[in-house]
């Protein structure tokens, strides 16, 4: 695998030809500097911006050199001064925003059913009407990458194509086309699949395009997700940037949730976030440092490079005190990055996601409760689609919107008779027939009639939670019979279900104490409980749904990979360096607070002291100690203790 530049900045300038002196204070020397300066050692530089302007001498298109630019030189200028100082510089690129091209060739628009466009309206602030890359704007952007690419020829170290998404159209060119590759316009799935069809076909030809004139420059297309979306062009990227800032349509979880995808390609992956308080182009804000460590800290622990988000003020200097802010970020992980890249996660087990290919950024509920809730339970996992290999894991997790078929059930069958161990909830692994993968051992009846159901707390399933009492389940669940498995978990009903002439006090109906039913089964190597507790634990999290998954995953696994004593706020990811003959604990103990109504916030490291590990993997180890610091810490047994963990801890085992 070809390692990415480990600390990297992706420089935005979208910038509006309404403003004057473009570029005039900038001094390539004093850029570089300050780059390297702040322990960079890549940044992304701009050919062209979502306005539709240049920032280089085109010979190709010299009326979209922006009007404005003082320093028609500046990405040539860019390049040169990074490279001069040992810094990488890829080139970005924009594809399916560009406001001059929009403005000026309504033929390239994507068109809606009713013939609109897709996007804002014209008189409406913002860059954000789409262009389809069936027109005559391919062309264009062939044209311009092909000048960009012998302009800076081997001088280029990579290409970064944004926004190439899939986007459904109905222009003219696209209703030719999908006449004549039997798709039909009036089926919303079939455009959306011809949609999809038409931006890989794009990415792979762009990317052999740029083959032409590079053989090994770094290609990169962003759409802000990666994905089961992303799986059929995996072939025209050199490595995956995950986008994911912790405000706007991200989230904290939207790291952790693609992170742990993307890492299955064999490729190189890269998490990207923002120096910004908020998201993108907010302009003269800082991220408190406590928040972008975490963040950077975050993607290092799961052995990825790591990516900040930054955009250069319309004069050309870069701000001094965002890179003060980057340097004392990126000075701790180059302390850092020996003991995590490059590196082999260490997995225990899979989530198979409900996720589809056919949009990004569909993020199910299942999969965020279920990220949520595995980080707590300091779970070593990979998120896998239905697709994907089966056997690298001890146990497969089928979530409640996992829909079945012939061919699910037949691989998760098959996977149970090796020995493999499953976990499945609600309607997971349902075929359309409502039969249930046979290793299940029971049968699907129907939605349960009345609800919520009162979970009983027996038995192992229930360990930690207060014996015999009921803990509700506030989404319906299903009706599910044994035939061959063993009743592990109970319930019992409300009085009646909530209705307009039926109902009690102000939210549902309480037990009504009578015959218990079985909600949770066992088939030798597979437990199933019949609730939608993931989506549950997503809606409100309740702590009764987190044990009896983590009882259920503990059953199924034997021991767990890693059992910690520290707060359920604090996350452990295992890092395995086989040629360095050592094994890397990363802990991370920062704390997300929802202080805004908008987004969540990270001010301060959170401190956590006299944390005890249990730690169950292959190789044996007798010396623990932290690292970078070289502090040597207690080992007894597999059980490890760290006197504190200062918002980030590595402990290397050896």
């Amino acid at each position: 695998m070809k390692m990415l530049s480990p600390r990297q900045i992706h420089l935005d300038f979208h910038t509006s030809e309404k403003i004057p002196d473009i570029a005039k204070d900038f001094n390539a020397e004093e850029f570089a500097s300050v780059a390297k300066n702040a322990h960079i050692s890549s940044m992304t530089v701009f050919a062209r911006c979502h306005h539709g302007w240049l920032y280089y001498p085109s010979e190709k298109f010299p009326e979209l050199i922006h009007p404005n630019l003082k320093n028609k030189n500046l990405l040539l200028e860019q390049v040169r001064a990074l490279h001069k100082v040992g810094i990488n510089a890829p080139v970005y690129i924009t594809v399916q925003w560009d406001y001059h091209s929009a403005t000026n060739h309504p033929e390239w628009l994507i068109r809606k059913r009713d013939g609109a466009h897709e996007g804002g309206a014209f008189t409406d602030a913002g860059f954000y009407q789409s262009l389809c890359v069936n027109t005559g704007y391919r062309d264009f952007l062939f044209e311009h990458t092909a000048e960009v690419c012998r302009m800076l020829s081997g001088e280029l170290d990579g290409l970064f194509f944004d926004i190439v998404g899939i986007r459904p159209c109905l222009c003219s060119v696209c209703r030719k086309k999908m006449a004549e590759e039997g798709y039909n316009p009036c089926d919303d799935k079939d455009v959306r699949l011809f949609a999809k069809k038409s931006v890989d076909k794009f990415k792979a030809d762009m990317t052999a395009l740029v083959r032409k004139y590079s053989p090994d420059c770094t290609i990169f297309y962003n759409a802000g997700h990666i994905g089961p979306c992303t799986k059929e062009s995996k072939d025209s990227y050199t490595h995956f940037e995950l986008e994911s800032l912790p405000s706007g349509s991200w989230g904290y979880l939207h790291f952790p949730m693609t992170a742990r995808y993307a890492r299955n390609f064999g490729v190189d992956c890269m998490g990207m976030t923002g120096k910004f308080h908020t998201e993108w182009a907010d302009f003269h804000s800082l991220k408190n440092q406590a928040a972008l460590e975490f963040e950077c800290f975050r993607m290092l622990s799961l052995g990825f490079a790591t990516s900040v988000g930054d955009q250069l003020e319309p004069f050309g200097r870069l701000n001094c005190a965002t890179y003060k802010l980057i340097g004392n970020v990126f000075s701790q992980l180059e302390e850092r990055e020996e003991w995590a890249r490059p590196s082999v996660a260490l997995r225990e087990m899979a989530l198979i996601t409900s996720e589809g290919a056919e949009k990004e950024h569909s993020l199910p509920n299942t999969v965020m409760g279920a990220v949520q809730m595995f980080e707590e339970l300091a779970l070593q996992y990979d998120i896998i689609d239905r697709d994907m290999d089966f056997s690298p894991y001890k146990l497969i997790v089928v979530p409640e919107d996992v829909a079945g078929d012939a061919k699910l059930s037949e691989k998760i069958d098959s996977y149970v008779k090796r020995g493999g161990k499953v976990l499945a909830l609600g309607k997971g692994g349902l075929d359309a027939d409502m039969n249930y993968p046979s290793s299940y051992g029971v049968k699907y009846v129907s939605q349960t009639e009345k609800y919520p159901d009162f979970i009983v707390a027996n038995g192992e399933l229930a360990v930690g939670l207060e014996e015999n009492n009921e803990y509700v389940i506030y989404m319906r669940g299903e009706t599910v019979l044994s035939c061959g498995a063993k009743e592990a978990l109970f319930a019992r009903a409300p009085f009646f279900t909530r209705a307009y002439d039926h109902f009690c006090s102000h939210r549902y109906t309480p037990s009504a104490k009578g015959e218990e039913y079985a909600v949770g089964f066992e088939n030798e190597n597979v437990i199933f409980l019949s609730h939608p507790i993931f989506t549950q634990y997503r809606k409100n999290a309740p702590f009764w749904c987190k044990k009896i998954i983590g009882n259920a995953v503990e059953k199924l696994l034997g021991k767990k990979m890693v059992y910690h004593n520290g707060p359920s706020t604090m996350t452990v990811s295992v890092l395995d360096q086989p040629e360095k003959n050592r094994t890397n604990l990363h802990i991370l103990t920062y704390v997300p607070v929802r202080k805004s109504a908008d987004m969540d916030i990270i001010e301060d490291r959170t401190v956590v002291r006299n944390i005890k590990l249990s730690v169950n993997i292959d190789r044996p180890f007798t010396k623990a100690r932290l690292v970078p610091q070289n502090i040597p810490i207690e080992v007894c047994g597999n059980e490890i203790s760290v006197p504190e963990v200062d918002g980030y801890a590595i402990v290397e085992l050896t």
